[in-house]
């Protein structure tokens, strides 16, 4: 049989499907970065090898006592909410989408708490390091104390992101409210 004679996709089942795929993305995703974060913070080698690097420490300046890492992982907890929040309001969008309210109000309204959750990640990100480099080289000696501070090409990337899906939401609301307007003319 042609492939022309194969009846096409439907759209909405197409976005259903993949719907259907990125809840089970944003369940996984949530899953690893908690367990990802607990297994950093509870193996001394893994925060050398990892943690330290992005926040210019050496193994020398630090203490990796169970103090310090559990105030490493409380800290890293941080943005980790607010990542949880930005993933809660993505399984709910897909849901969502998945009973076909695609451009509704609350898909924007959702789509604004994602791309909000996102740069407000990427702006706490300077004052988690600094809070970091802190903590872990309390234990060191005076003059090897150290807060470091940084904020890279990839922040800001993921920043105009964030930015980029904020102003798609306000479109998107934009857009819902004209159609709204539009049928109560007709």
């Amino acid at each position: 049989m042609p492939d022309s004679a194969l009846p096409a996709p439907n759209p909405i089942d197409r976005i259903r499907r993949l719907s259907l795929i990125m809840q089970g993305v944003v369940i996984a995703g949530a899953l690893f970065a908690e367990i990802g974060l607990a297994w950093v913070w509870l193996s001394p080698g893994i925060i050398e090898w990892l943690v330290l690097p992005r926040l210019g420490l050496s193994p020398a300046d630090i203490t990796l006592d169970g103090t310090a890492r559990t105030y490493g992982f409380l800290i890293s907890s941080l943005p980790l909410t607010v990542v949880f929040y930005a993933l809660y309001h993505a399984f709910f969008l897909f849901a969502g989408y998945r009973r076909g309210e695609i451009f509704t109000a609350r898909a924007a309204e959702r789509l604004r708490h994602i791309a909000l959750a996102v740069i407000g990640a990427i702006f706490m990100s300077p004052l988690v390091q600094a809070a970091l480099s802190a903590t872990l080289s309390f234990g060191a000696t005076p003059g090897n104390r150290s807060i470091t501070m940084s904020f890279s090409l990839q922040d800001y990337l993921v920043a105009a992101l964030g930015g980029l899906l904020l102003a798609i939401a306000y479109v998107m609301a934009e857009a819902v409210r004209i159609a709204k307007e539009n049928r109560e003319i007709i």
